[in-house]
């Protein structure tokens, strides 16, 4: 089997031989791009589209957008001296699409020396509230801590992940 040049390839597809250029285009406006604007701007703004002479840049938020817009005259004419043709810059604000990770719900553990002292300040407590809350809250910790005293309903929620 011959390998083929991939450029041969991509230029005789239908189709593909079109995107080719508009592409090459792209890839050189970036690399232009790159070298033109301050790298706190650039980490937060690409070039997505070159049409009838304009250039669409995405700006992650308002501020960055508003920067480039200040910014966009000088590019322009920068453009224009690295020899693209530049008529225009169209600036639109597009928040970056990243994967959102879904956090993990936290769950505090009293350790047995902690359940211990709750219990000993319940007992020295009047009858109240507080001394039930604090007697309720040592008993659970001393049931996490062994798990034969532990409460079944308490296992099936420690080990099953919260819903939204």
């Amino acid at each position: 089997m011959h390998s083929k040049n991939i450029r041969a390839y991509l230029d005789s597809a239908v189709g593909i031989a079109g995107l080719l250029p508009q592409a090459e285009r792209l890839i050189e406006l970036r690399h232009i791009y790159s070298k033109l604007v301050p790298q706190q701007l650039l980490r937060s703004s690409w070039i997505v589209n070159y049409k009838q002479q304009k250039v669409v840049i995405f700006a992650e938020n308002n501020a960055i957008a508003a920067k480039l817009r200040l910014l966009s005259p000088r590019l322009i004419n920068d453009f224009s001296k690295n020899g693209v043709e530049v008529t225009g810059i169209r600036l639109e604000v597009q928040p970056r699409q990243e994967t959102v990770q879904e956090t993990k719900s936290k769950r505090a553990e009293l350790s047995r020396a902690g359940a211990e002292s709750l219990g000993a300040l319940a007992a020295r407590l009047p009858d109240s509230k507080l001394k039930q809350s604090l007697a309720r809250l040592a008993a659970h910790g001393t049931r996490a801590q062994d798990p034969l005293k532990a409460d079944p309903e308490d296992q099936r929620t420690a080990q099953s992940p919260k819903t939204k």
